[in-house]
């Protein structure tokens, strides 16, 4: 196996999901294959290629085009949700934000057309919403 590094920001976990943030160094590649490989002689779980993707951002082309034919991930694009939640580089834009807007207001006219009373209804808003925020921020982070 491959001894080596690669420069990572961020790896997030979540059931049989792997999200790994890095930087685009292509030397770094052995060392994020032997990874995987490893991961899988440890848990048993092997990556499915099939629904692996590399999405970039400010990649260029043909960088993109080495690394995705040294890993052999399907090539996506940013944004794309992780979770639920819309992942993007730089300044958030209305459209990216606002899949979540719509969860909520479909939320509220769900309890509006309940039986609940005004009181119910503003707790209600204050906690799953206050879930769903902290949720997105967790990503983020």
């Amino acid at each position: 196996m491959v001894q080596g590094r690669f420069k990572c920001h961020h790896i997030l976990f979540y059931a049989d999901d792997i999200m790994v943030i890095c930087k685009r160094n292509i030397s770094s590649i052995p060392a994020f294959k032997d990874l995987f490989q490893r991961y899988a002689l440890v848990s048993g779980q092997i990556v499915n290629i099939a629904k692996s993707t590399i999405d970039s951002g400010s990649i260029p082309s043909n960088r993109l085009a080495n690394i995705v034919n040294l890993i052999v991930f399907n090539t996506g694009s940013l944004p794309f949700n992780y979770l639920g939640v819309p992942i993007f580089r730089g300044k958030p834009k209305v459209a990216y934000l606002q899949p979540i807007s719509d969860k909520i207001k479909l939320k509220f006219s769900a309890w509006k057309a309940s039986l609940l009373s005004i009181a119910e209804r503003i707790q209600m808003g204050k906690s799953v919403i206050q879930g769903m925020l902290i949720h997105n921020m967790s990503i983020y982070s």
